[in-house]
């Protein structure tokens, strides 16, 4: 008898388990316009998968291991809208484009910066905007407004992100004052970095800043560094001629709806909010970001 309480038990959690899970996709319907535009192979396996760099909160995070945030219910809800399943996986910053360059993944969050780097090997849809801030102590005298503030400090960013590539380009015109730079694969390594003195400052989008600065009242933010379209980034292979336009109609299916909004909301990621979704591809001109 105990053991066939355990067992249901078990089940009644996996059950649950599941329920929580897919909540975020059973809400939103299906939008047969939108599906109809998928390639045969996503349609056939029935799933899209789905690349979300640990970047933290309010854009993917854990809690209770719960994998949660605004990229998180953007890609159950734009599966949803294709009439798919997500199949979501937790991947490093800097693993998410290789990812989609090995097949591993059909799309992947991030919210990227659409940059001509980055267009040599994938495509995009924007999504959402956003700018980035430094991340500092408020105990430190350290508050950057400006890049030209980093000369003779040591700071870091997420690897692979568009903020480490901001500040490895502005090391070059600090000359013989030319910063420590360091690449972090998480935002807690970041934030450990920080609290222990091993970094001034960390560059990071704002939302990013803001949510570590709720967790830990001794971080404060500062400056604002760039900013613009941010994007889910989709594989460049037999499938993208289709995908990527199902990509956008799902987006502004979402955007048209209010569920986009919900989200954004539910994540107090509403600032960042865009009235529509563009792509971007091989030979697209990139968004001007004015970093400064």
């Amino acid at each position: 008898m105990k053991m066939y309480k355990s067992k249901m038990w078990c089940y009644a959690l996996l059950a649950v388990t599941s329920m929580l899970a897919t909540s975020a996709q059973a809400a939103i319907a299906k939008n047969d316009r939108v599906a109809a535009l998928l390639p045969d192979a996503i349609k056939s396996a029935g799933t899209l998968r789905i690349a979300i760099p640990d970047i933290g909160k309010p854009l993917a995070y854990k809690e209770n291991g719960q994998l949660k945030g605004m990229d998180v219910e953007l890609g159950h809800a734009v599966a949803a809208v294709m009439g798919l399943k997500a199949d979501i996986h937790l991947v490093p910053f800097a693993a998410a484009l290789a990812g989609l360059q090995a097949n591993k993944y059909d799309v992947a969050y991030g919210e990227f910066y659409v940059t001509a780097e980055r267009l040599k090997v994938a495509d995009f849809v924007s999504n959402w905007q956003d700018y980035s801030s430094f991340l500092v102590s408020k105990a430190k005298d350290f508050k950057p407004k400006t890049l030209k503030e980093i000369c003779g400090h040591k700071v870091g960013a997420m690897a692979g992100s568009a903020e480490l590539a901001t500040l490895n380009s502005a090391k070059d015109k600090c000359g013989s004052t030319a910063p420590t730079i360091s690449a972090f694969a998480s935002i807690n390594q970041a934030i450990l970095a920080l609290n222990s003195n091993r970094v001034d400052g960390v560059l990071i989008n704002r939302g990013g800043a803001q949510e570590a600065i709720n967790m830990d009242k001794r971080l404060d933010a500062s400056g604002e560094i760039g900013g613009g379209p941010t994007a889910t980034a989709v594989a460049r292979n037999a499938n993208a001629e289709k995908l990527l336009p199902a990509i956008k109609s799902a987006y502004d299916s979402l955007i048209q709806s209010g569920d986009y909004m919900k989200i954004l909301k539910n994540n107090d990621t509403a600032y960042g909010a865009v009235q529509s979704a563009v792509i971007y591809q091989q030979n697209s001109t990139p968004p001007s970001y004015a970093f400064n």
